[in-house]
């Protein structure tokens, strides 16, 4: 009870952990942590100290909500970013099927990333690097998914 405990390893700090959400209405909009699964959210009991990149965000947000309570949450934070991955459209042998889960929005995200890493690549012969400290220090460049919870399965 109380504890969000984010999946190894998506909670080693060098590593950019990639949450799942579902549109609130239909195919496009406004959207919530999956309702489906636990998302991935939390504070690693693994990794006890907030990495830099990520401490004042952690800070904040902690001073903010009444749970998860401040005991538990004294660890690497996660997920860093979130991509759809409930009721997601795959082709299976020619048919549409949805499926859902953080195997559907990682690699997704991770797509996406490779595409900025080309044009990167294209334009200055460098790629983006360790993502995570580019994330923090541009909260703009993303959406913050606050609605929804973390508490399903292992984490209610």
């Amino acid at each position: 009870g109380g504890k969000l405990s984010p999946s190894f390893p998506a909670s080693i700090p060098t590593c950019t952990a990639v949450g799942a959400t579902f549109f609130v209405s239909g195919s496009s909009g406004e959207e919530e942590a999956t309702t489906q699964f636990g998302s991935g959210g939390g504070f690693s009991y693994d990794f006890t100290s907030v990495p830099t990149y990520q401490a004042a965000d952690v800070s904040g947000y902690l001073a903010t909500v009444t749970k998860p309570n401040a005991q538990f949450a004294t660890g690497r934070g996660s997920p860093d970013v979130s991509a759809l991955g409930e009721s997601f459209t795959v082709i299976d042998h020619g048919i549409a099927i949805a499926v859902g889960g953080t195997s559907c929005s990682s690699p997704s995200f991770a797509a996406l990333m490779t595409l900025l890493n080309e044009v990167c690549l294209a334009q200055s012969g460098k790629t983006l690097g360790f993502l995570n400290p580019l994330f923090y220090q541009n909260p703009s460049m993303f959406t913050d998914v606050v609605q929804g919870t973390n508490a399903i399965g292992e984490n209610s």
